[in-house]
């Protein structure tokens, strides 16, 4: 799947509608309608900081953050008196470790340590070093730092700036005529933006899990019948 910056919508949209943009309006119109359809295009990331004055600065991208950890062993010593009991606990753990690594994309190594969020920053009890933060950062485009969009994404955004550049004209001159013309395009937007919200691929995992949600619970139980979707 090809993804695209926000600002080809600029193009798309004097060719669709023959609108010409406001520059200076188009990237908070662009951006008005990102948000309103509501889809982001992410990955996973790891991002390791050094933890200064109780606080540690979020990379600019960060959606949702999955875990924060410290490099220290996430080990339990069961004994206070037996030296070797925390040898055998931090053997024992990496081993533990070492499946999970296989096993589990968000895995990381480490002991997860509280803290705050807001304001694009996280806020801890003390200062840490090496901290590392597992995260799901928006795909942008290296020039503008835009989110970028898919083809029915971006055929969306640049209706909404069509409707909204020429919904702000009718305003302006107090044209009916223009108002109800909007009103298309508002038509236009909406279909646009459903359709923005449905993926362009269900791969075999995303049925297995609709299945799984729409199914009885022994779907796939040895021995039994696969239950109709109902």
């Amino acid at each position: 799947m090809e993804l695209h910056s926000i600002n080809s919508a600029y193009g798309l949209c004097e060719s669709l509608y023959g609108i010409t943009p406001n520059e200076s309006d188009f990237e908070d119109l662009a951006m008005e309608a990102w948000n309103r359809i509501g889809t982001k295009h992410t990955r996973l990331y790891r991002y390791i900081g050094q933890v200064e004055n109780k606080t540690l600065q979020l990379p600019c991208n960060t959606d949702v953050i999955e875990s924060v950890h410290i490099p220290v062993p996430d080990a339990q010593v069961t004994s206070n008196s037996n030296y070797n009991n925390w040898n055998d606990t931090i053997w024992i753990e990496g081993y533990i470790d070492s499946w999970k690594r296989l096993e589990d994309p968000y895995w990381t190594r480490g002991k997860l340590v509280k803290y705050d969020e807001g304001n694009g920053e996280l806020y801890f009890s003390r200062d840490y070093p090496n901290v590392m933060v597992v995260y799901h950062g928006i795909l942008a485009d290296d020039e503008s730092g835009l989110p970028l969009v898919n083809d029915k994404e971006l055929t969306a955004i640049a209706t909404f700036v069509a409707y909204a550049s020429l919904y702000k004209e009718g305003i302006k001159k107090r044209n009916p005529d223009i108002l109800k013309m909007t009103q298309l395009l508002k038509d236009d937007w909406l279909r646009k933006s459903n359709a923005a919200r449905i993926p362009e691929h269900l791969s075999q995992n995303d049925m297995d899990q609709i299945l799984d949600a729409k199914s009885s619970w022994n779907r796939k139980g040895y021995g039994k019948a696969f239950k109709p979707i109902q």
